[in-house]
């Protein structure tokens, strides 16, 4: 028996060969950890970041909810992120933006959430 909220199962799936997995909006490359920490970050609120994407406003509500109910994913996700800016760091050469990685075909690891 599934304990997720209704609306994140209505609004919110994974995919291995999108985003690597990671939990995303449906329909949309957009990773509910980018929208959520947006959101959490207090740097806008859930109507602004649906405007800004297109996206319902039950939709982003519904990525903030995901966030919250599943901790240890959002945690996998910074961990993924820090390393991949430490390697960045260390080695300029390592792609990074998405004309970079559109270059290098499907065969790279998704940099976004």
């Amino acid at each position: 028996m599934s304990t997720e909220q209704p609306s994140t199962t209505a609004w919110i799936t994974t995919s291995p060969t999108v985003l690597d997995g990671k939990p995303r909006v449906k329909d949309t490359r957009l990773g509910v950890h980018f929208i959520a920490t947006q959101i959490i970050s207090g740097d806008s609120g859930v109507e602004a970041v649906a405007d800004q994407y297109s996206l319902p406003v039950e939709a982003v509500q519904a990525a903030v909810d995901y966030y919250y109910t599943h901790p240890e994913k959002m945690k996998t996700i910074d961990r993924q992120r820090a390393a991949l800016v430490k390697e960045a760091k260390r080695n300029p050469a390592v792609p990074t933006t998405p004309v970079e990685l559109a270059d290098l075909g499907n065969e790279t690891r998704s940099v976004s959430d």
